[in-house]
């Protein structure tokens, strides 16, 4: 093994002894990790330079002087998280996850990647000023977008059913928030991300197979696979928008400007457009309504068993069905999750009806629920992200280094 791969893998020993035990002595850690006390103080003097460990306070002697016990320092350093869309959230952590700042902004105020990279410059200078924080302790910012993201060309290829981020397509996102940010830019499509924080909010052991599944304004599954992300060639893998459900329109091939048919079929936007044409004596007349509060009509209405809006729902959740069924089907998944807006808005209905789907269909049903964190989970989920970024450039790519730390605190730390 050459000296660099070495080097990085008993430093990955060592810092996730220190993420897992609250206090260790180096001599502790030379024994727990099989490496020599001079790799230990070697690694050690660098983490001390780093910030990331504190020498914290005396040990039990064994015979001769007390050893000096050392901890991790998760508020040493922070990260950043962004997740454009009708309203864009933008949040700080520190790498335990804790939530230091969190502000959602309106995406037609900064419809480009540049005039919100530098808004967002504001607010973290402003945030750095108040906690007697620098520039220098940002490690790590992740971007997850609603759209299929390529990393080697540093382009979004298509962005989600968000009419406020068309001028996202086709920029080189990385480079442009590089230009305003000295930190690394990490950035994946949100689904992937969303997989991730499930592998870890969800999961026991590191090597879980999980989908996630994502019904919102725009369809798509994030896939988690033997405790790593699977992307696919070109970063598109979960696209499930694209599948084919009944016959096939022979119109030609689809472009990356089509919105994929089947998420036309079964999206948020779909279903209210359907809702507000088969039942307008369900909304108020002469009024102007949100979003939001036309999504409450539409609850209130399937909940109370009007039968028109239950049929205007039934070949729509069972198109969601066939997806879900066709992607165990085909991995054969420990854990399928389920998250987004409509999944928020039938949970009950649409979590009893998988799982009698699944068992029905599959040889081998996966244990199925919906997203830990509800209407957090795609912040946190790429702060999550992030702060793995952060871990595996630590430990030359050591993965699970971030999962078995965060799986220390309480989730209801990331809901707040």
């Amino acid at each position: 093994m050459k000296h660099r791969d070495m080097k990085f893998l008993n430093q990955g020993k060592i810092i996730g002894l220190l993420l897992n035990h609250p206090l260790l002595s180096r001599v502790d850690l030379a024994e727990l990790a099989a490496v020599s006390p001079a790799v230990v103080s070697h690694i050690i003097r660098d983490c001390l330079k780093e910030g990331i460990v504190h020498e914290d306070s005396e040990g039990i002697s064994r015979g001769g002087r007390k050893p000096i016990l050392l901890s991790f320092v998760p508020d040493s350093k922070l990260v950043a998280g962004l997740v454009p869309g009708n309203i864009t959230e933008f949040a700080i952590s520190d790498l335990s996850g804790h939530l230091l700042y969190k502000e959602e902004i309106a995406s037609k105020k900064y419809q480009t990647p540049s005039e919100l990279s530098v808004y967002l410059k504001e607010i973290l200078n402003k945030f750095l000023m108040i906690n007697h924080k620098s520039w220098s302790q940002l490690v790590s910012l992740g971007i997850g977008i609603p759209g299929i993201y390529d990393p080697e060309l540093d382009l979004i290829h298509k962005m989600g059913k968000i009419s406020n981020l068309f001028e996202w397509e086709g920029t080189k996102i990385r480079e442009i928030f590089s230009r305003v940010f000295s930190c690394p830019i990490l950035v994946f499509d949100k689904v992937i991300a969303i997989a991730f924080g499930e592998g870890i909010l969800s999961s026991d052991g590191p090597n879980v197979n999980l989908v996630y599944l994502h019904l919102g304004r725009g369809v798509g599954a994030g896939l988690f696979l033997n405790g790593k992300i699977y992307r696919g060639s070109q970063g598109a893998a979960g696209e499930v928008g694209y599948m084919i459900y009944g016959p096939v329109d022979e119109k030609g091939p689809i472009s990356f400007h089509e919105i994929p048919p089947l998420e036309n079929e079964i999206s948020l936007n779909t279903i209210l457009k359907i809702f507000r044409e088969k039942c307008p004596n369900s909304f108020p007349s002469n009024q102007s309504l949100s979003e939001n509060d036309e999504v409450m009509i539409l609850h209130k209405t399937f909940f109370k068993g009007d039968s028109q809006c239950e049929a205007i729902l039934k070949p729509i959740l069972e198109k969601a069905e066939v997806i879900a069924t066709n992607l165990v089907a085909i991995l054969n998944p420990d854990l399928f999750v389920l998250g987004g807006e409509v999944t928020e808005i039938f949970s009950e209905i649409l979590l009893k009806r998988m799982v009698q789907r699944l068992h029905q269909s599959v040889l081998f049903p996966p244990r199925v629920k919906t997203v830990t964190l509800g209407k957090n989970e795609e912040i946190m989920c790429t702060l999550f992200f992030a702060i793995d970024d952060y871990f595996q450039r630590l430990t030359g790519k050591n993965q699970g280094l971030s999962s078995t730390f965060l799986k220390r605190y309480n989730p209801q730390l990331w809901n707040e």
